[in-house]
């Protein structure tokens, strides 16, 4: 019996062996490629690609290349595209990269935004006179203006109608500024508007074209607060227009800076509604060591009335 279930057993171990050794060659034998139909005889591809490109056994006799002239010569030329720099210098020595057609920006954050170097306005019909003008700006401008911060060196200039003007803005502190122009056409100036802007001590150049007819363009320095504490000017186009108001030493201030407070009492009404308070105040003091020496009598007085009711006195008898 003992010997019958080992054979079984024995027969039986044998078998799984076997068939799992089956089932892998068969497996193997699937996933071999047959590649004798794809044989890449080197020589044969040498061959036939030699014969590819060697056209000496073709006649191009009858073939009339004279119009298909190929030679180095004829190659583009890319030197004039260069690639080893993307920016465009402006004649500062300082090379910006276009965001877009009217705005310029450096590295450092250099901008020029708005600038027209040849389109006329609708009402020019070419240019009357070109001008440069260098507008500084810094705190040492302000100390003219009391009560303002920062100014620019000059608060009005004067041009006249359809001028091109070049603007060398020169930021002399160590902070950021603006040359902002306000109103100008907007078929021609994005918004507008023509914009400087430098962090200093530095100088940043644009040129605009100003428009026929007599104008007052705002000019001013957006940072916050700049305007506010004394960063604004005109530009006179011709006649010009109404001036601006608030500009430090050239037009009255809409709102002026008062240091009076609003509202409080006056000194007389005052004076009348403390009277009888000064009064009191001023009998008090003069009679507070006597008021103080009753009210400690009356305490003491208090204290000492129970030891009297304590006290044995002596009735007399009567005969």
């Amino acid at each position: 019996m003992i010997k019958t279930t080992t054979i079984t057993f024995l027969l039986a171990g044998i078998l799984a062996v076997g068939t799992n050794a089956i089932a892998q060659d068969k497996a193997a034998t699937t996933h071999e490629h047959d590649h004798s139909s794809h044989s890449m005889d080197s020589t044969q591809v040498s061959t036939e690609k030699q014969q590819a490109d060697d056209h000496s056994g073709h006649d191009h006799s009858g073939h009339d290349h004279s119009g298909h002239d190929i030679s180095a010569e004829q190659h583009t030329d890319h030197s004039t595209h260069s690639t080893s720099t993307q920016s465009t210098e402006h004649g500062d020595g300082h090379h910006h990269h276009h965001m877009d057609h009217d705005h310029i920006m450096d590295h450092e954050g250099t901008m020029i935004m708005g600038q027209n170097l040849d389109k006329l306005p609708s009402s020019c019909k070419s240019i009357s006179e070109e001008v440069e003008i260098t507008v500084r700006a810094g705190r040492k401008y302000a100390a003219r203006f009391p009560g303002t911060a920062f100014a620019f060196d000059q608060q009005q200039w004067h041009v006249k109608p359809c001028s091109k003007v070049t603007w060398h803005f020169v930021n002399e502190d160590n902070i950021r500024h603006q040359f902002m122009m306000h109103g100008l056409p907007k078929y021609l100036y994005k918004y507008g508007m023509f914009h400087l802007e430098v962090t200093g001590p530095k100088t940043v150049t644009g040129t605009i074209i100003v428009p026929g007819s007599d104008d007052t363009f705002l000019v001013h320095c957006d940072i916050s607060h700049h305007m506010e504490k004394g960063m604004k000017a005109q530009l006179v186009v011709g006649k010009g227009a109404e001036n601006i108001p608030s500009i430090p030493g050239v037009t009255p201030y809409n709102i002026n800076d008062t240091y009076e407070a609003e509202k409080l009492p006056k000194v007389s009404d005052k004076a009348e509604q403390s009277a009888m308070v000064r009064q009191i105040t001023a009998f008090t003091n003069n009679n507070l060591q006597s008021y103080g020496m009753m009210l400690i009598g009356a305490l003491v007085g208090l204290l000492c009335l129970p030891l009297f009711n304590m006290l044995p006195f002596r009735k007399k008898k009567a005969d």
